[in-house]
């Protein structure tokens, strides 16, 4: 049996939950396990993120003659609810962004505080709004909305000192989705950037923190 030499349930305790899905989806190609037990799995691992449709799918596919979980109903709408709220507040923030201008000044800076203040005497920009820009991000990353993810962590990065609470976790989340998204090159990118933060001892968060 090749059951015998899958790592996977050696990987997956060190790995993010939503990094163990493509591992699943390899194994159900390979036929290695029982669909069905790969099915309840991927439903358990499920129940910690917001990726609800995903879960109700499965759910579906799981006990297909029984009606959809209340539990499952609740909380997709509690999900959207949160997402609506926290797309409301980051819009303000997005719209300066899309200006034209601010996006060359993000692309050529190097400094983060030059940053920070030039939106600050153009724009309008509050350093309070960092915060709602790593929310947003991390909440699209438990969605399952990884390309949008990368972006607004790359945003957050550009704007916040490797001292940052969030600037750690910010790095993990983006290579994470390049991973997931296969974006290899940027990947790449970041995993040398993220061993060059931990080497340096700077950073004052981990990547569980927030």
């Amino acid at each position: 049996s090749m059951a015998q030499y899958d790592l996977t349930n050696k990987l997956t305790p060190y790995l993010d939950r939503h990094l163990v899905f493509p591992l699943m989806e390899f194994l159900s190609v390979r036929e290695i396990y029982d669909e069905t037990d790969l099915q309840r799995t991927k439903l358990d691992l499920l129940s910690n993120t917001n990726m609800v449709d995903f879960a109700m799918d499965i759910q579906g596919t799981l006990y297909p003659d029984k009606p959809q979980s209340a539990e499952l109903k609740d909380k997709r709408s509690r999900v959207v609810a949160e997402l609506k709220r926290l797309q409301t507040e980051s819009t303000p923030i997005f719209d300066i962004f899309a200006d034209p201008d601010v996006q060359k000044q993000v692309q050529s800076s190097r400094d983060y505080k030059a940053l920070v203040n030039y939106l600050q005497e153009n724009h309008k920009f509050k350093p309070e709004m960092l915060d709602v820009v790593f929310k947003y991000a991390k909440f699209q990353y438990e969605c399952g909305n990884y390309s949008a993810t990368a972006d607004y962590m790359y945003l957050f990065r550009c704007l916040v000192p490797p001292t940052d609470k969030n600037y750690l976790s910010s790095l993990w989340g983006k290579l994470a989705t390049e991973i997931l998204t296969q974006d290899w090159e940027n990947a790449l990118d970041d995993l040398n950037r993220l061993k060059e933060v931990l080497d340096s001892g700077v950073t004052t968060s981990t990547p569980l923190q927030a």
